[in-house]
């Protein structure tokens, strides 16, 4: 499970990878976008899982929803407590404490963001301990014709949890994620 909760939230570090294109959606796709809810696509394999949501709002609204870090904790199971560490334009840096059952990580993530180009893109932060292999990501907002989308990228990685429980949880996580966003964002 720490594995999806890891996947669902965002970093940035100096290597950070491009914003990747608009997603190309299918047609059962988007009749899933059309009634309101979350498509999440998990690939498995070292690709990375991609969640992607319209939101009936602006492309700022819902760049704010990406950006408020701290009320992800009451959106996503499994996640304990945030403590934003840097604030600053254009970069963002939290301490993620999440646990499930017997288990529990800490890791440190650091975003960094263009809020009027729509993106985010996120990596752990190499200053500070993490009990995670892996969390990279990305969020990509942008105009569509009933308000805005978002899509999200997430590559994590730690070890000890079979294939399976990763993309289940990976899912469900994202799926959380996504729908809090979308909430907050047509507020």
């Amino acid at each position: 499970m720490l594995f999806a909760l890891a996947s669902t939230l965002f970093l940035s570090a100096s290597a950070m990878a491009p914003v990747p294109p608009e997603v190309v959606i299918k047609p059962d796709e988007q009749a899933v976008l059309d009634q309101g809810k979350v498509v999440v696509r998990v690939p498995g394999g070292h690709r990375p899982t991609m969640a992607i949501v319209d939101v009936k709002a602006t492309p700022d609204a819902a760049m704010a929803a990406v950006l408020d870090l701290r009320v992800r904790v009451n959106e996503i199971g499994g996640l304990k407590s945030v403590e934003v560490y840097e604030e600053s334009e254009g970069a963002l840096g939290a301490k993620w404490t999440m646990g499930v059952a017997v288990f529990s990580a800490v890791f440190h993530i650091r975003y960094e963001y263009d809020k009027s180009a729509g993106w985010c893109t996120y990596d752990l932060d190499p200053r500070y301990p993490n009990e995670l292999n892996k969390s990279r990501g990305s969020y990509h907002v942008y105009a569509v014709p009933t308000g805005s989308r978002i899509v999200y990228r997430s590559s994590s990685a730690i070890d000890g949890a079979p294939d399976w429980i990763k993309k289940r949880l990976a899912q469900s996580s994202a799926r959380e994620m996504l729908t809090g966003m979308k909430t907050r964002a047509e507020r």
